[in-house]
């Protein structure tokens, strides 16, 4: 007698093993962004995993080996080799960094006329480091490079009363961002007597600014995987900054007493420090934020007295290599 339709058992569809896959490397990745909106994770991390690119790769691999054989179970291997690299990179065990070197020393005139300073920086994998400070007279800019082929330059000129100082990067520098220890560095020492603007653009540049002893007119950082240190000195009148760009981490330290404010969307799209109130009537720095899975982070520094003129010097010290001939 042939059974009733109801009481047939209902056939359970079969696994979609690729897209379980796909699933689980979207919800792994989401994991550390989540680890990154909430500051367990510097946003950094995913300059650094850029570099992993080749785990993709491999991941693809995979998929094509064996979405059409008995085991397609096994296309879980590529979402576990993708986010293993990650947790192994957040660990902080990634590969060492090269040693740097040799350093190629680049210095530049101050034109006459001169009333202020306008930094600007268009880059791709690379570290910059700025101060302000005394320098030689007559010099608008002390720089030195580590010179890795990769077709950077430093140039200036003067328009109307302001000198522009431009780091640009050359058409090969996007190599940088796929393959580790390719990254230009770079330290500039600009005159503290000028005000400075900055207007800082590029792609996977980590920065840091010790401003401490100059004056900052007003800054635009803007970009995508960009890392950017702001020590800043106390202010006189209102400072605007901009951060615009995604996946970009701004950390600030002030003066205590110096008022900063954050504007522009938080949680889940940003993590927003939204500044310290600093001293009534005290003027300070605003800070706009337009962009989206950006970090802000705002500190306070003891305030110190006034510090005394520092003597003109250059400002990079000799490399060992040449100050001792024999140290080779």
């Amino acid at each position: 007698m042939p059974s009733s339709p109801s009481s047939e058992v209902p056939r359970r569809p079969p696994v979609d093993w690729a897209r379980a896959a796909e699933g689980l490397q979207l919800a792994g990745i989401a994991v550390f962004l989540l680890l990154n909106t909430t500051g367990r994770l510097p946003w950094s991390f995913w300059l650094d995993a850029i570099a992993l690119w080749p785990v993709l790769v491999m991941s693809a691999g995979l998929r094509i080996a064996f979405e059409k054989t008995r085991a397609p179970w096994l296309l879980l291997l590529g979402p576990a080799l993708v986010i293993g690299s990650l947790a192994w990179l957040a660990t902080g065990n990634a590969w060492a960094k090269p040693a740097t070197g040799p350093w190629v020393r680049e210095t530049k005139p101050l034109p006459q006329g001169t009333a202020g300073v306008v930094l600007r920086t268009q880059l791709a994998g690379a570290e910059v480091s700025v101060t302000s400070g005394a320098l030689e007279p007559g010099t608008l800019v002390d720089a030195r490079m580590v010179d890795r082929s990769l077709g950077a330059r430093l140039e200036s000129r003067l328009e109307g009363d302001r000198a522009q100082v431009r780091l640009e990067g050359g058409a090969r520098q996007g190599l940088a961002l796929a393959m580790p220890g390719r990254r230009q560095e770079w330290e500039l020492k600009l005159p503290a007597s000028l005000p400075l603007r900055l207007e800082l653009k590029g792609a996977g540049v980590r920065s840091s600014l010790d401003l401490t002893r100059g004056r900052v007119e007003d800054g635009r950082v803007e970009g995508v995987f960009l890392v950017t240190r702001l020590d800043l000195p106390p202010t006189d009148r209102p400072v605007a900054l901009h951060l615009a760009g995604v996946f970009d981490a701004l950390h600030l330290t002030v003066p205590e007493g110096t008022p900063v404010r954050v504007h522009g969307a938080g949680l889940p799209f940003n993590a927003v420090d939204r500044g310290v109130p600093g001293e009534a009537g005290r003027a300070g720095y605003d800070v706009r934020v337009d962009g989206i899975f950006t970090a802000v982070a705002v500190d306070t520094r003891p305030a110190r007295p006034p510090a005394e003129a520092e003597p003109a010097s250059p400002s990079h010290p000799k490399p060992e290599a040449e100050a001792d001939p024999q140290a080779r």
